[in-house]
């Protein structure tokens, strides 16, 4: 390694890159103070020891790099044109470089440029370079982006704007390079070629020729021609190293002009030579010929500067505002398309629930209306039956929208409660109800003992509202007639007997158990069914002799109400009310079906309550236990 001690190395520096057979020949450089170059450092890296070489430039601070390209590996032509301005000159080179490098190579492998003007020359030589993709020179993989020079271009930098009779040459016999100078007359001619060059013998005979071709396309006498390729071709016989750079004595001088820190000596200059011209081109005219590249630099940008750069096109702004406008009146449907579409994959009755939808929501409306104007009447004719206790007939309700509902009726003492007690435990219940308020209850005809006639009157507070009753008072779910028989709830008798089932003894009644049995929600429909011939605003229901009829209820389960089963097992209106009933014998108990004893075991019953004769009390109860021990027989028997 070579290196020259200075206290003035500018601040960048730039190195130069000459493949030497294995090695790289590095020459650190810097620009001088008004011109040519410095050498600030020289060093030899083996090719394969990249890692070395990048370390080197790190280390130096070195953030330019040039590397030199052979000669072999370069398309060469020079043209000659008349002195004229700078822009006229640079116009006409540059048609001559697209006329002699068409398609040669791409545009960042071509260049050209003018060769430095000689003080008698009228004329101007345009030397234009190309250098091929099918070239199979490589540069070193760097950090640094390298850029290339041809060696070519070095030695018409060190040429620079002399005429010396001798030419400049330099052979590199390992890749056949062949690059030479000639200044003949007024024009220069450059060349540059790859040939064949296994010893000295064929290298000295190769240039020989290409020098007497040279020569007499300038002009030359074919006798100076041959005198001058002679005495350049016998120097070369006697060359033994591999690289060899022939340059005439002014040049040498020329040299140490413009290079510090440059030798004179012929190894240094096999050395280092071309490598400190193509520096030195660096520094003149024929700059433009030092910036080949290997490839195209890629710009990556980011997302951001991508997008800026896509929409600063006219073509693209133009495609997506399109677009946007299809999206804005297109979007929305094909958007709701598509879900009405998936909808009715997931869904296949989707047209059906849509229209039970908009259905109920005219239902709603309607419901919504009806509500501010009529009341349900069947709902508080149930509420009302549900707040009767055991022991009052109901003779009539009269019930109409937006008017007290009256109640007439009579109390018969029942369970050793007294028929004042019974009435009262009847305003009781409406009152805490909460769907009636202001329950006003009067005497008519009262008796100390026995049955009591009374009206109630009351204001209907909440028509909408649904009381949650009490097992005892739900007459839906454990229908009059179960309890008077001695059934429970669900069917059973008093003494363990399960019911029997419904496709036996009552085809269309269900099984609701209380613990299945639910309280529909509030029918919001304001219908004015009453149970009887309805007035122009109100009802008057009439059941004399009998708890007021009672509205069917569907349980949870989708189950008709039990209150239908009363209507098919016998309604208690259809129960005679003689006091005493006819008698019957074993056999006719014997003879009734299960529905048949069910009846006239209500019939029984009724009698015995009302009935102040003991003996006929007494036959009465003998007759409800066989009626009942019948009736358990026939469920034992499957009901026949």
């Amino acid at each position: 390694m070579t290196h020259i001690e200075t206290n003035d190395i500018p601040s960048s520096t730039f190195a130069i890159l000459h493949r030497q057979g294995d090695q790289w020949a590095c020459l650190q450089a810097a620009l001088g103070k008004h011109e040519g170059i410095r050498i600030v450092s020289s060093r030899m890296f083996e090719v394969s020891d990249e890692r070395a070489l990048q370390s080197w430039l790190r280390d130096e601070g070195i953030d330019m790099v040039r590397v030199v390209v052979p000669g072999s590996s370069i398309i060469c032509r020079t043209c000659s044109l008349p002195e004229s301005t700078p822009e006229q000159l640079d116009e006409a080179l540059q048609l001559q470089a697209e006329t002699k490098l068409l398609g040669t190579a791409p545009f960042h492998r071509t260049a050209s440029a003018l060769l430095p003007a000689s003080v008698h020359s009228t004329m101007r030589t345009g030397l234009i370079l190309a250098w091929p993709e099918s070239s199979d020179f490589t540069g070193p993989e760097l950090e640094t982006t390298s850029l290339y020079v041809p060696d070519v271009v070095a030695m018409a930098s060190l040429m620079g704007p002399l005429h010396p009779k001798a030419p400049a040459l330099w052979i590199d016999r390992e890749d056949g390079t062949i690059t030479m100078v000639l200044a003949q007359q007024e024009r220069v001619h450059v060349r540059a070629t790859k040939e064949h060059l296994p010893d000295a013998e064929s290298t000295a005979s190769s240039v020989e020729r290409l020098l007497m071709e040279s020569a007499l396309n300038s002009g030359s006498t074919p006798e100076s021609s041959r005198a001058l390729a002679s005495e350049s071709a016998t120097m070369l016989r006697t060359a033994t190293d591999p690289r060899t750079l022939q340059l005439p004595p002014e040049v040498v001088e020329s040299m140490q002009e413009r290079i510090e820190n440059c030798q004179s000596d012929p190894q240094w200059l096999n050395t280092w030579g071309i490598a400190a011209g193509a520096a030195l081109a660096m520094s003149d005219e024929l700059i433009p010929l030092t910036m080949f590249q290997d490839s195209l630099p890629e710009e990556n940008p980011d997302l951001k500067e991508f997008a800026i750069q896509r929409l600063s096109l006219v073509d693209v702004a133009a495609a997506l505002v399109l677009v946007a406008v299809l999206l804005i009146a297109i979007g929305p449907m094909a958007f709701h398309g598509t879900r009405v579409a998936m909808l009715s994959v997931l869904h296949p009755g989707l047209s059906e629930q849509v229209d039970a939808f908009e259905s109920n929501k005219d239902q709603e409306v309607i419901y919504s209306a009806l509500m501010s104007e009529a009341w349900p009447m069947s709902k508080l004719l149930a509420d009302i039956a549900s707040n009767t206790p055991m022991g009052i007939e109901v003779d009539s309700i009269r019930l109409g929208y937006g008017e007290p509902v009256r109640i007439q009726g009579m109390a018969m003492p029942s369970n050793s409660e007294e028929s004042a007690a019974l009435a009262t435990r009847m305003k009781a219940m409406l009152e805490t109800s909460g769907v009636f308020s202001d329950v006003t209850l009067r005497w008519e005809d009262s008796e100390t003992f026995g049955n009591r006639s009374f009206d109630i009157s009351a204001d209907v507070q909440r028509p909408q509202y649904r009381p949650s009753y009490a097992l005892d008072q739900d007459f839906a779910t454990w229908t009059l007639s179960e309890r008077k028989s001695g059934q429970d709830a669900d069917g059973n008798w008093s003494d363990g007997t399960t019911a029997v089932a419904a496709s036996t003894s009552s085809p269309d009644r269900p099984t609701v158990t209380p613990s299945t049995a639910s309280t529909p929600p509030v029918d919001t429909t304001a219908t004015r069914t009453t149970t009887a011939r309805e007035p122009a605003r109100g009802a008057t229901s009439s059941t004399r002799g009998s708890s007021p009829s009672r509205s069917p209820r569907t349980t949870s389960g989708g189950l008709s109400s039990r209150g239908d089963a009363d209507d098919r097992a016998g309604d208690l209106s259809s129960v005679p009310t003689g006091d005493e009933p006819e008698p019957l014998t074993e056999e006719q108990i014997k003879a009734f079906t299960l529905d048949e004893a069910k009846i006239k075991l209500q019939e029984v019953a009724q009698a015995r309550k009302r009935s102040r004769n003991d003996e006929a009390k007494a036959r009465m109860k003998i007759e409800f236990n066989q009626l009942l021990e019948h009736m358990r027989n026939l469920q034992r028997n499957g009901g026949s």
